[in-house]
């Protein structure tokens, strides 16, 4: 007998940041998520959280409080491999746009996949930047070629 798996979808990412208002505007004023709910965290003792509605049903939630402890300074992706969530991966269109944005934000870019052009993936033409974003938390961009109809 075969079992069937039920298909599952991600209600959220958390992560843990150290200034909640400097990622609330980096989420919303650099990556143009649509903050949704900024309220006290409900358990013992102090923080807040905010939620992220990043499209169809997709949630991000940011947590802090006094004692959020500081992202270890080691590398952690792509160069580096730690436990844990590496970055958070957003496809993107018109990658080029989105790298002036970051450069004028001074978010630093950690590395860019090709250096020119596409790749060809198993997963067809694509692109690929990673940066660091607030509280240390890494983003990855990624963005498929188009493909043009005739």
């Amino acid at each position: 007998m075969i079992a069937i798996m039920k298909c599952i979808d991600i209600h959220h990412i958390g992560i843990w940041v150290n200034d909640m208002d400097e990622m609330i505007t980096f989420l919303t004023e650099t990556l143009g998520l649509r903050l949704t709910t900024r309220e006290p965290r409900d358990t013992v003792g102090s923080g807040e959280r905010a939620l992220f509605h990043a499209g169809g049903n997709q949630l991000i939630e940011i947590l802090t409080e006094p004692h959020v402890q500081p992202r270890p300074d080691v590398p952690v992706h792509p160069e580096g491999h730690v436990v844990g969530i590496p970055h958070i991966c957003l496809r993107v269109s018109d990658l080029p746009a989105w790298i002036e944005t970051l450069k004028s934000a001074e978010y630093p870019i950690t590395k860019r996949w090709p250096d020119e052009g596409y790749a060809d993936t198993m997963m067809g033409p694509l692109r690929v930047l990673w940066f660091t974003g607030p509280s240390g938390v890494g983003f990855e961009l990624f963005e498929f070629k188009e493909e043009k109809s005739l």
